[in-house]
């Protein structure tokens, strides 16, 4: 009688090469997860000097070398196989982690994925080893002439892995990362020299810090990093308790930026990702930040491992404290009082705050002259609206009496309200001034003529080598705009025109967050550069919320408006505008039903 085919077993053990390969998928999700694993082991090798080449954006090569410790030609050898680590060899280990890499998982997971090339030595050895990994599999072990120290290289990333290959992004998107991975480590470890060169051009190259203190030492890099100027504006914050202590910087409210690429967080030395510490953080500073603006962080944590959980995820980027409540609320205090010590709490209170921004006056600065009052009749989604403009008379104040109350009228800084024949019409002044300068934008980058205002005294700021050679790419585009503006030796950057509708004082940081904000638009695949940097250029220089219009510049808000190919969305789908109509109103007041007339 045959075997029943029903009995053979049906659960097999994994070839060990597929196995490495779905491994990898959670460790290296694209090449900056690479980098950061090598330059950890680096770290941890006692390196004092690592180079990083790459070539594609890290997927053609990663090349990190550095001058630690080196290995034993059989150790070149071992450190490929899964689980294979010098960090750990007990299970209590796991309870006092003080290196950056322990599960013995990296270089198999990068070994699966891609053709590896690992040349390694010690000091006291007279000759080095040489070991290449195809695939996971091992091509080749031979001595070979090598510096102390280890060199690793890493071509054609994903390779053999066709589908997660084509899930990469476009290589400036892949850049970006591995730059921000890259400026981590750097950031973390001052005290080692860094450099970084990609497709042959140097784009850091930072010095040993020569500081002995760390808070001094952390300052050397954030300025080598982000640009002396950044640093000046940075507050010291160091503090120390029984349960963990503190030592960092944090970002003055008035040069927050509109993404989050100036935050690193670190514990115990390690660069980390987590929302609760970053809220803890900037929730210290309370209403001192516009809405969607988040300060410079680079705080480092420091605890005791036995109350740290780092073995939370494969790619060990994410922390885990055994009392989450308790530090958050002591991050919290602490980066409170670091702000008060520099007296910013008082300084900058919600009432103070939006006083100041009330007191500007955008018409001179945004708008052409307004037109007259009276009548002014437009189209309303599909239908024709009449707009009563009201006579030239700011927000009414509080006490004023009913027949006062102006016809076109802000409320709370955010809205702007006008009547209609209809019924009422209210605006998003942000929303609707983005739609205004979006397609301005637009037609400045079509025509290549672009209205620019040319400064009294040309301003000068340094960017990082990252930002200045994005600006290379879109010069063309960034001058289409408006901006006149000198490329200069050392990341230097002159600026003696910018666009007639950008406000008198803003040139530096409107430059800055013009890099920023198209860096972060860079991660939708669907915009090209002209697209892009329309958005980012109607992001940064729209009007924010708490900015008191007059009259006048809501009354031309409302033509320029209306004067766009498409009023009515901003150009990422959010209304400028809605419609209450008199019967909308008179329905909701009708909605109270006669047996609840005369409840108190």
């Amino acid at each position: 009688m045959e075997d029943d085919p029903r009995s053979a077993p049906v659960i097999r053990r994994m070839p060990l090469t597929l196995a490495n390969k779905i491994a990898a998928g959670e460790v290296v999700q694209r090449p900056a997860s690479a980098v950061k694993e090598l330059i950890e082991n680096a770290v941890d090798a006692g390196a004092s000097d690592i180079a990083l080449v790459l070539k594609g954006a890290g997927s053609s090569l990663i090349q990190v070398r550095d001058n630690g410790s080196g290995m034993s030609p059989e150790d070149a050898v071992l450190c490929f196989s899964r689980h294979a680590t010098s960090k750990i060899v007990r299970a209590e280990d796991l309870e006092d982690i003080r290196t950056l890499g322990f599960r013995g998982e990296a270089l198999a997971s990068i070994a699966a994925i891609a053709q590896v090339t690992l040349r390694t030595r010690r000091p006291t050895d007279e000759q080095g080893t040489c070991v290449r990994i195809d695939g996971g599999l091992l091509a080749g072990n031979e001595p070979c002439a090598a510096p102390p120290g280890t060199s690793i290289d890493v071509r054609n990333l994903f390779y053999n892995v066709p589908a997660r290959r084509n899930f990469l992004k476009r290589p400036t998107t892949e850049f970006r990362h591995v730059s921000d991975t890259f400026q981590a480590q750097a950031m973390a470890n001052p005290w080692i020299a860094f450099s970084l060169e990609s497709d042959g051009q140097k784009m850091f190259h930072l010095s040993r810090a020569r500081s002995e203190e760390f808070s001094d030492a952390l300052r050397e890099r954030i300025s080598a990093l982000m640009g002396t100027e950044q640093a000046r504006q940075l507050v010291p914050v160091q503090e120390s308790t029984s349960y963990l202590s503190v030592t960092g910087f944090l970002g003055r409210p008035e040069h927050a930026r509109k993404t989050r690429k100036t935050q690193f967080l670190f514990v115990n030395g390690r660069p980390v990702r987590s929302a609760s510490i970053r809220h803890a953080l900037v929730s210290a500073y309370d209403a001192l930040l516009e809405e969607r603006r988040y300060p410079a962080l680079v705080v480092f944590i420091t605890a005791d491992s036995r109350h740290v959980d780092v073995n939370v995820h494969p790619a060990k980027a994410e922390v885990r404290f055994d009392d989450d409540r308790g530090v958050y609320n002591l991050l919290h205090s602490i980066a409170r009082r670091a702000l008060g010590v520099a007296d910013l709490v008082p300084q900058y209170s919600r009432s103070t705050r939006e006083a100041s921004v009330q007191r500007q006056t955008w018409a001179s600065q945004f708008w052409a002259p307004p037109r007259e009052s009276g009548l002014h009749t437009t189209q309303f989604e599909g239908t024709q609206t009449s707009i009563v403009y009201a006579p030239d008379r700011s927000s009414a104040p509080q006490n004023a009496k009913l027949e006062e109350m102006p016809l076109l009228w802000q409320l709370h800084d955010r809205f702007i309200l006008t009547r209609l024949r209809s019924g009422l019409m209210i605006l998003d002044q942000q929303a609707a001034h983005e739609r205004i300068l979006y397609e301005r934008a637009l037609e400045s980058l079509q025509s290549g003529l672009g209205l620019s205002q040319q400064l009294l005294f040309p301003q000068y700021i340094t960017l990082n080598r990252p930002d200045y050679e994005l600006l290379q790419a879109i010069q063309l585009h960034v001058t289409a705009l408006g901006f006149s503006i000198e490329l200069a030796p050392g990341c230097r950057v002159g600026i003696s025109g910018v666009p007639s509708d950008v406000r008198t004082g803003a040139e530096k940081d409107l430059l800055r967050e013009l890099l920023e904000q198209y860096k972060s638009n860079e991660e939708d695949e669907q915009l090209d550069s002209r697209e892009n940097i329309a958005r980012s250029i109607a992001r940064c220089g729209a009007i924010r919320l708490g900015a008191r219009l007059g009259t006048e510049e809501m009354r031309t808000m409302i033509d320029r408006l209306f004067q766009c190919k498409q009023p009515y969305r901003s150009f990422g789908g959010n209304p400028t505008l809605i419609q209450v109509t008199l019967e909308e109103l008179t329905a909701r007041f009708a909605s109270v039903s006669p047996k609840d007339e005369g409840r108190g």
